[in-house]
């Protein structure tokens, strides 16, 4: 019944919105969709380590500055 329900809310929505519907398609696209997040994650880390970096190369030591 649930999968019946879910096939007919599919066929609704690419019929309403004119867009076929494919289900092989994670095939090609979920190679496409690993690349994308591991770029993410290294463009985070790599932020991460250049803050990390700029704040020990521009803190101060303690008592350094002190008044």
């Amino acid at each position: 019944m649930l999968n019946t329900l879910n096939m007919l809310v599919i066929q609704f929505v690419t019929l309403a919105s004119g867009i076929a519907f494919r289900a092989d398609s994670w095939k090609q696209t979920l190679p496409a969709l690993v690349i994308g997040m591991i770029g993410i994650f290294l463009v985070i880390g790599i932020i991460i380590l250049a803050t990390y970096g700029l704040n020990k190369f521009f803190s101060r030591k303690k008592g350094e500055g002190d008044e």
